[in-house]
């Protein structure tokens, strides 16, 4: 309550001052922009409530869906360019196979689909997102989701809490650029 007042108290001497010394119409003036695309999203973000948890059945790219079989992935999409296996590391068990297409990364683990990650427009969600789409197309079909933000670019996670799953849509300069799909590996 003390730092409220305090941290107030001093934004009102700031306000006066610069008042005094500048005169009302250098407060009037227009900031410098931030981050358009920040801004943007903050704007959106106030004007609606959190959205309702994702369904699973909404998890995919590519035509690929979370918990679907690598062979069954491979076969929509064709051969890839890498096909790799590897162990899933400590504390996880099992192996991880990841097939490597150009704009597109699928792995598996213990057979099933987990993550999916997209970096060319040819590979769109189930719902239609796509890369190169802007902001406003994905707040329109997902609704608003957490968002955080580090180096220009703007994550926004939707969740599906009770299979432990996300689509994470990053965004930059108002512009999808990458898109993931996954699930936390038990």
């Amino acid at each position: 309550m003390v730092k409220m007042f305090v941290t107030t108290a001093v934004a009102g001497i700031m306000m006066n001052l610069a008042i005094s010394s500048l005169g009302f119409a250098a407060l009037v003036r227009p900031v410098p922009a931030m981050n358009q695309t920040v801004a943007t999203l903050e704007r959106m973000l106030s004007a609606t409530q959190k959205p309702a948890a994702l369904n699973y059945s909404r998890l995919g790219v590519g035509g690929v869906r979370l918990g679907m079989s690598v062979e069954e992935a491979k076969r929509k999409l064709g051969k890839p360019q890498r096909d790799e296996t590897k162990p899933a590391g400590p504390g996880i068990g099992g192996k991880i196979r990841t097939l490597t297409y150009s704009g597109l990364t699928v792995a598996a683990w213990e057979g099933k689909v987990y993550l999916i990650s997209a970096t060319k427009p040819k590979f769109v969600t189930i719902d239609g997102v796509k890369l190169g789409d802007n902001s406003q197309k994905v707040v329109k079909t997902y609704g608003y989701g957490p968002q955080s933000v580090q180096g220009g670019v703007t994550r926004l996670t939707y969740s599906n809490d009770q299979k432990a799953s996300n689509l994470i849509v990053e965004i930059k300069g108002d512009r999808v650029q990458k898109i993931i799909v996954s699930t936390q590996l038990n």
